[in-house]
């Protein structure tokens, strides 16, 4: 989405980020708005206002407001969302139950609206292709990589999760016929540790994804593909739960559409478990 892409974009200027930060607060008023009503308002200039719309990629303005208006509805529904999922710590079981399921499904959604066709269908076709597929990641996201991996593991995949590089490791796996392909998490996408193991990775010959948080991370530039998903701050915003909801969904999306690729060999096999399982 357009304000999520420039609240990621670290190239903003301080002045760029007063404009932006008005514009993402008033979503609504600005489509009423001008050039000079809104740099007067954000205490900037009408040049600072056309930059930021050239840095979320419009010509202009004019586009700039109508891709606004075009994404307004959701952008309503997930301040709201966001809105009635914080804690006041004053919250009994039922509350609690509401609001967490309010906050996945906003990361489910938002996720969903990030998502490039065309990368989904790029990034698919590198999974279909692979014979192997190394994912990792430290942290939290080790035990998430591992989770992904069984669950290719399930369609036919030779998956394997991991916290560090074994170099020796990478050098054996390179020469076993196609490229084998790495995932690499990093929920901010400025972990140094997963940014050395993506550069060492593409110097060993593999296909490397990264998934974080913008496109503009420094480690996008060592890696084939970025796919970004919903991430927040801290604590306070329920970030553990965001991201975990954000980057299963996409795994699970990916590994869906493996399964898709090998539908028949997995149902057959899928039905000669459950025979198995009733003698």
């Amino acid at each position: 989405m357009i304000l999520d892409n420039l609240l990621h974009n670290d190239q903003l200027t301080s002045q760029e980020r007063e404009v932006l930060q008005y514009v993402s607060t008033n979503p609504q008023k600005v489509l009423g708005m001008t050039v000079h009503e809104i740099a007067k308002a954000s205490y900037s200039s009408s040049s600072t206002v056309i930059r930021l719309c050239q840095k979320a990629g419009m010509s202009g303005f004019t586009e700039f407001k109508y891709q606004l208006a075009v994404e307004l509805p959701t952008i309503i529904e997930l301040e709201n969302d966001l809105k009635s999922s914080s804690f006041s710590g004053k919250e009994l079981p039922n509350d609690v139950l509401a609001k967490v399921a309010t906050i996945q499904q906003n990361s489910l959604s938002y996720t969903k609206d990030l998502f490039d066709t065309e990368l989904l269908e790029r990034v698919a076709h590198l999974v279909n292709a692979a014979q192997r597929i190394e994912i990792y990641g430290d942290g939290l996201n080790y035990p998430l990589a591992q989770l992904f991996c069984w669950n290719f593991q399930e369609v036919g995949v030779d998956a394997q999760a991991y916290n560090s590089l074994n170099l020796m490791h990478a050098k054996i796996f390179q020469n076993c016929g196609s490229k084998p392909l790495a995932f690499v998490l990093t929920h901010t996408g400025n972990n140094s540790h997963m940014y050395d193991i993506a550069k060492q990775l593409k110097g060993e010959n593999y296909i490397v994804v990264v998934v974080c948080d913008s496109v503009k991370r420094k480690i996008c530039q060592v890696c084939d593909e970025t796919m970004v998903i919903k991430t927040t701050r801290n604590t306070m915003d329920l970030s553990n739960i965001v991201y975990v909801t954000s980057i299963q969904y996409l795994f699970n999306v990916l590994m869906s559409m493996k399964m898709i690729d090998n539908y028949d060999k997995i149902q057959k096999l899928s039905e000669l478990v459950e025979q198995n399982k009733d003698k």
